[in-house]
């Protein structure tokens, strides 16, 4: 970890993180909400803590009020589908002036007003909906609905809002009628087929998925409020700064960890009942083996105490009470899916669970090559975890699978960190380190202007050959860091989408330092995530806005999907300082820039030849004219008309695709001891232990042709000929010579 330089007296740090690009929007009791003593404590800290430690240094009284209105409106009512002029003219009126004079107080009335108001016209117009849908409907007229509500203006009164939803509702019904259209029907076979029936069915369907979302609504409590409210504020600062109350806090550590402390199982909401969607490997849950995925929750007991009826309640709460302290008994009454009409009690210790499905995994590909199987090395990182203590850390785990890919003789390796989205600092410095002997990996700008240099002193290599990251425009933070780095060191080729995300902060998580009577007696505190520094490559270049660069780009759909960090509001702008003056050691592998062009070359040929490459444009080109479709029919007609042109097309992309799949090279999985030992205690606890011995090391075909992973591949084929061809040169000058 690595601590805050300068340290504020009132605000403790924890750890310096790179957070991954998230934004988590929580929705929505019948009762009007109202604040707390410890919440406007907890604002009041909040405010401060973004005045002092907030790179930008922005004072609390620059905020633009009517913009932050604007965007905590924007996390309510995104559509605009609830609130009129009318009600937004109101709230700039009755709160702009004073809303910095609450902040400063800690006061959260105009957040929880508002929001009051939302929750009653939102409940109101859910009842609205179930009675609109006793009419009949239509659908022969040429009606366009606008499906995308955002940019437009709000609308001015009750009855043109009505009619925006009177469209809604029927766009709706038609969207169940179409998911159940078989295509081999006619227009006029299809209205005159029981069509009275399936109208009828699909307005029940909505008029349940209305009844849900008042259900979600009064489950929504003051403390999501609390959070909604404050995160709007933090984000005026920046994208990445949020607030974060005790739950939320423990998820995030959890997600950082991977683990946690329960019974292991994944559990879902099932029109009201608490279901077990998953049941993690080796864990409590499914070492108990008295419980089955789908089979549902319906009591939860602490230990010996009484039972809690958790029918109709808000999953959060029903995880609460499931969840605690390490070694401590939880009782579930359960109703198994295979005999739903008995109920049975299981006790469960709980325990910690390692979250193994988050870990870095490999795989070794067997390519052909010069009439010969050429073997190269695949590993898959989503984040940059770590721990303080003895828990898993991404560099260790990396570290590990580079020596099992070693002794399954890899000629080179590709570290896919297309679905990154950041994680520890350190552990992308250290990362890093397992690829160059030493030398520069990041440069870290504070508040105070002050640059601090990041190196890697270890001169352990781990890996020396060929190597490839491969990124996507969601690749961020940490992997922007790794993937430019060692870009700058000439140490790998960046093969990918045309940039990675473009997110070059720094953010700290900092735990709220309140007076004792307002501490809870758990312990727990809320904080904040608070964007304190910016991060630079050893060239100086800054990644912030524009991200890394590849050096081989492809076709992508992410191209055209708002998912940059040039796409957030309030981001930090892109800036340079200068580089840092290093060398590499001779005899250390860096790529030349010849081998580069002919690398460049060779996948430009590939791309403009190759089946893979034209699927992959069509794909994109589709998907960009359909993107652009906001404004949608609500005529039957003309939708199963472009319904049925959408089906065939995608039938015929789902064949090509299937045909591109029996060109996939062959590989097999390399997993972490730790995931193979809980793998292991898994199927012997299902008696299975025996399963999986005789295919485990077998190369088999991939489920699904991945166009990006497959041609990174032939890219490192022809970069192994190049250095082989290169080394057949050398070895026969020598001989000349001699």
């Amino acid at each position: 970890m690595i601590s805050l330089i300068s340290k504020l007296s009132d605000l403790k740090f924890q750890s310096v993180i790179i957070l991954p690009f998230l934004l988590i929007i929580q929705f929505l009791n019948a009762d009007k909400l109202l604040t707390t003593p410890l919440m406007q404590q907890e604002a009041k800290w909040l405010v401060q803590a973004l005045q002092q430690a907030h790179f930008n240094k922005v004072d609390i009284s620059e905020l633009n009020s009517t913009a932050f209105i604007n965007n905590y409106l924007k996390k309510l009512d995104k559509q605009k589908l609830y609130f009129i002029q009318s009600d937004v003219d109101e709230f700039y009126k009755k709160y702009s002036s004073p809303l910095i004079t609450y902040f400063q107080q800690g006061n959260l009335f105009p957040g929880f007003e508002i929001y009051n108001l939302y929750k009653t016209k939102a409940l109101n117009r859910s009842s609205w909906v179930v009675s609109y849908l006793e009419n009949e409907f239509l659908f022969d007229k040429n009606i366009i609905y606008n499906t995308d509500r955002e940019d437009l203006s709000w609308e001015k009164d009750i009855p043109d809002l009505n009619n925006t939803w009177r469209k809604l509702v029927k766009f709706e019904i038609l969207g169940e009628i179409l998911s159940s259209y078989d295509s081999n029907l006619s227009y006029q076979e299809f209205k005159t087929d029981n069509f009275s029936t399936l109208l009828n069915e699909s307005k029940q369907k909505v008029k349940k998925r209305y009844e849900r979302w008042s259900k979600s609504i009064k489950d929504f409590e003051a403390i999501d409020v609390q959070e909604l409210y404050l995160t709007s504020l933090t984000q005026m600062f920046d994208p990445h700064t949020t607030f974060m109350n005790i739950k939320e806090k423990e998820k995030f550590n959890q997600h950082m960890n991977n683990e946690l402390v329960g019974i292991g199982a994944v559990l879902t909401d099932d029109d009201g009942y608490c279901t077990i969607r998953e049941l993690l490997p080796g864990g409590p849950a499914e070492s108990s083996r008295e419980l089955k995925p789908n089979d549902q929750i319906i009591k939860v007991a602490q230990a010996e105490g009484d039972f809690v009826d958790v029918v109709d309640m808000k999953l959060s709460k029903i995880v609460d009470l499931i969840k605690g302290p390490k070694d401590t008994l939880v009782r579930l009454e359960i109703k198994p899916k295979l005999t739903p009409t008995a109920t049975k009690i299981v006790r469960i210790i709980r325990d910690k669970v390692k979250l193994t499905s988050n870990l870095a995994s490999a795989s070794v590909h067997k390519v052909n090559f010069n009439k010969n199987d050429l073997n190269l090395g695949v590993i898959e990182l989503r984040s940059f975890y770590g721990s303080t203590g003895t828990g898993p850390k991404a560099t260790d785990d990396v570290e590990e699978l580079i020596n099992k890919l070693k002794a399954e003789n890899i000629e080179g390796l590709i570290l896919d960190l297309r679905r990154n989205g950041g994680g520890y600092l350190s552990e992308a410095v250290n990362l890093a380190g397992l690829f160059i002997s030493r030398g520069p990996v990041v440069q870290v700008k504070s508040t105070d202007g002050k640059i601090r240099k990041k190196f890697d002193f270890n001169p352990k290599l781990s890996w020396d050959g060929p190597l490839i990251v491969l990124v996507s425009r969601y690749s961020a933070s940490a992997s922007e860091i790794v993937a430019g780095a060692l870009q700058n060191h000439k140490r790998a080729l960046v093969v990918g989408d045309k940039t990675t995300h473009g997110k070059g902060t720094v953010q700290s998580l900092i735990q709220m330092n309140l007076p004792f009577n307002y501490n809870a007696s758990s312990g727990k505190k809320s904080g904040a995530k608070i964007t304190i520094q910016k991060y630079y490559l050893p060239s100086g270049e800054s990644t912030q806005i524009q991200g890394v660069k590849s050096d081989i780009s492809m076709s992508s759909i992410n191209h055209y999907l708002p998912i940059g960090e040039s796409d957030l509001e309030n981001s930090l702008e892109c800036d340079r300082i200068p580089p840092v003056n290093f060398r590499r050691p001779v005899n250390e592998f860096v790529y030349r820039s010849d081998d580069l062009l002919k690398l460049k070359n060779l996948s430009s040929i590939r791309q403009s030849k190759m089946p893979e490459f034209r699927y992959l444009k069509k794909n994109v080109e589709w998907y960009k004219s359909k993107r652009a479709e906001t404004s949608l029919s609500l005529n039957l007609e003309n939708r199963i008309l472009s319904k049925t042109e959408d089906k065939n097309f995608t039938q015929k992309m789902n064949n090509e695709f299937e045909k591109l799949s029996e060109n996939s090279f062959t590989f097999k999985k390399v997993s972490l001891d730790v995931v193979d030992s809980q793998n292991l205690r898994s199927l012997t606890v299902r008696g299975d232990e025996n399963s999986t011995r005789d295919t485990e090391n077998n190369f088999i075909t991939p489920e699904s042709f991945d166009i990006r992973l497959h041609e990174s591949l032939r890219v490192m084929t022809d970069w192994v000929e190049i250095l082989e061809n290169r080394n057949v040169s050398r070895k026969e000058g020598s001989a000349q010579r001699i």
